[in-house]
C-alpha cells in the first residue's frame, strides 16, 4: 500500500492562514466596493446539471474542460467551470420576483481540465463577477430571461 500525498490536486492550491487572510482582505474591498455602487452578492451551487454548461458553454468549455460525473441518481453533473449559465438559470427561476436590472456580483471559485502551466493558469480558480441583469423588454414589459 502506499502512502497518501501531501501535494494539493494537480492545479488546485492549499491557502494557510497567512494567504487565507490576504485574500480575505482583497475580497472584503471588493465586497465593499461594489456594494458601495448597490451591488448585492449571490451564490450558485458548486455543481450544476451538466446540460445547461453543454447549452450555454459551448463543447470545449462544457464537454473538455468541464469536470463531470454521474450522480447516484444517475443525473450527469459538473463542478461550475464559470458562472454565467448559473446566474442565468437563477435569473430565469425568479425573473418574476427580481427587480430590474438586478446589480449583481459573486465572487466564487471554480474548476475547468485545463493542463496546469506553472503557476499561470490553475485548474482551481476564483473569479469576479460583477453585471448588470436585465430581462425584460424596453418600456418596463417583461419578456422572457
Amino acid at each position: 500500500m502506499s502512502s497518501l500525498s501531501t501535494q494539493s490536486y494537480k492545479g488546485s492550491r492549499d491557502y494557510f492562514p497567512e494567504e487565507k487572510r490576504l485574500q480575505n482582505y482583497i475580497f472584503n474591498v471588493w465586497h465593499k466596493t461594489v456594494e458601495s455602487f448597490g451591488y448585492e452578492e449571490y451564490g450558485a451551487p458548486l455543481l450544476e446539471p451538466l446540460d445547461i454548461y453543454l447549452a450555454k458553454s459551448g463543447q470545449e468549455l462544457a464537454g473538455e474542460q468541464t469536470y463531470a460525473f454521474e450522480d447516484r441518481g444517475g443525473r450527469m453533473v459538473a463542478i461550475r467551470p464559470e458562472m454565467t449559465p448559473s446566474i442565468s438559470r437563477m435569473v430565469a427561476a425568479k425573473r418574476r420576483e427580481l427587480a430590474m436590472p438586478a446589480r449583481l456580483y459573486s465572487i466564487a471559485n471554480f474548476m475547468r481540465y485545463e493542463r496546469p502551466q506553472r503557476e499561470a493558469w490553475r485548474r482551481e480558480f476564483w473569479l469576479y463577477e460583477c453585471g448588470f441583469v436585465w430581462c425584460g423588454r424596453r418600456g418596463g414589459g417583461r419578456g422572457d430571461c
